[in-house]
């Protein structure tokens, strides 16, 4: 995905894929950069994720969480 594709996500919570995974993580988007995003969990912390390492993100149908 390219920066605008991910930054119309802003505050959308998402599922990503990463390679080194065999879950998705789950968060809301909070921030986009040119080499990592940053989503916030549901417990409140704070993840930083290297674009190179997401295989797939999608935003999850249910928003309300």
């Amino acid at each position: 995905m390219s920066n605008n594709e991910l930054e119309s996500l802003i505050g959308k919570i998402l599922r990503i894929d990463i390679k080194e995974l065999g879950i998705p993580l789950y968060g809301r988007l909070i921030e986009v950069t040119p080499y990592w995003i940053d989503i916030e969990r549901k417990d409140g912390r704070h993840r930083i994720i290297s674009k190179g390492r997401i295989t797939g993100i999608e935003p999850v149908r249910d928003q309300s969480c």
